[in-house]
Order: C-alpha cells, then sequence, then structure tokens
C-alpha cells in the first residue's frame, strides 16, 4: 500500500490518496487533522526536542563568549517552554492510551451480553484493518477505472492527472509534478490490474 498526499482534486479540495492491490481510497485531508499532527505528532515531539538540546547548547556556547544578558534569557526561555511543551506531548500521549483503555473496558462490560450472538462476536473481536480497504467510505475498485492522462494546463501550474472512471465520470487530481507522476503511475498499475492488456492513453 503507498500514499500520496498534496493532492487537490476540483470537487473536494485537498486530498489523500491511498494504493492498495484491487483499488484505491480518496479521503478527505481534513485541516484539523494536519494541525493536530503537526502540534502533537512525531514531528512535533522531534523538533522539540532539537530545540531542547540546541538552547542549551546556544546558552553554553554564547555563556563562554561573554554574550548579553538579554540574549542568555532567550535561550532560557525556550528551553523552558520546550521543557514544558516536551511534558505536554507527553502527558497527551499518555492520557490518550489511558483513556482509550477506560473506554475500551466500559466497551466491552456494555456489550459482553451481546458476545453471545456469534454475529455480533465476530464483528467485535475482530482486529481492526483485517476487514479490507474495500468497506473504507471512498473505496473505488480498480475494475471501475477507464483511462488515465497526464496533463499540464500551461508552464509553471501544477501538472493534472485525470482520471475516467468505467461509468463515464471524470474526476482530476492537482500535484506537485514528482507527487503527479507517482499518482499517474499508481492509477496505471490498478489499469493493468483491472483490465490485463488493456492500453493506457
Amino acid at each position: 500500500m503507498s500514499e500520496i498526499t498534496g493532492v487537490t482534486a476540483a470537487p473536494g479540495g485537498r486530498i489523500r490518496v491511498r494504493f492498495h492491490d484491487r483499488g484505491f481510497v480518496a479521503v478527505r485531508d481534513r485541516t484539523a487533522g494536519r494541525i493536530a499532527d503537526a502540534l502533537i505528532g512525531d514531528e512535533a515531539g522531534c523538533v522539540t526536542v532539537l530545540v531542547l538540546l540546541a538552547s542549551v547548547a546556544l546558552y553554553g556556547l554564547l555563556n563562554k563568549a561573554g554574550a548579553p544578558q538579554v540574549v542568555l534569557t532567550v535561550c532560557l526561555w525556550v528551553f523552558l517552554v520546550s521543557v514544558c511543551y516536551a511534558a505536554l506531548l507527553a502527558l497527551l500521549r499518555w492520557m490518550a492510551g489511558v483513556v482509550g483503555g477506560i473506554l475500551l473496558f466500559l466497551l466491552a462490560v456494555v456489550t459482553l451480553p451481546g458476545l453471545l450472538i456469534p454475529g455480533y462476536q465476530r464483528k467485535v473481536l475482530r482486529r481492526p484493518g483485517t476487514a479490507g480497504p474495500e468497506t473504507e467510505p471512498g473505496w473505488v475498485p480498480s475494475t471501475a477505472l477507464g483511462g488515465v492522462w497526464l496533463s499540464q494546463a500551461a508552464p509553471g501550474t501544477n501538472p493534472v492527472v485525470t482520471l475516467q472512471h468505467a461509468d463515464g465520470s471524470v474526476v482530476a487530481y492537482a500535484a506537485p509534478p514528482d507527487k503527479a507522476r507517482e499518482l499517474h503511475a499508481g492509477f496505471e498499475a490498478l489499469l493493468r490490474t483491472g483490465h490485463p492488456g488493456r492500453s493506457r492513453g
């Protein structure tokens, strides 16, 4: 499975495209999710640690060089803010795990009688992701694709990948050059899977 971000579609705005063996899923790339990932995701933690270490090293160097007290104070404040932010990140991660465990326990207790029903039992005890991508919203099987083209309206603009479905509907995806080529190649691979031996436009 491969995922391509930074793609825009004319009717739906920014989206993420996930390719699977037998089709793809196009989901809206929500701004709230991107902001949350930027603020409390793994990259935010790495950046916080780097800023913390850099502020300590910079404080030591400036102190030895006899820098003004104002500059040293700024470095100290950067260090303190980094420590507080790192502690906040750790607390949020810990709370997410604890709250998730409590909710899972409560769900198990409330639904315990329903586990006596075989169909419900299979549905509840099924591991996430075992149902396959076909159950995800926005799933498009490879057999539903009719053709794909890569073009560029004008120099300096992002390339456009035009995807035609078997029912005649058309969707245009715009992306930076490297991602547009990757997107085009992904759709072409799906077309070969869904229609073996068929030539591409």
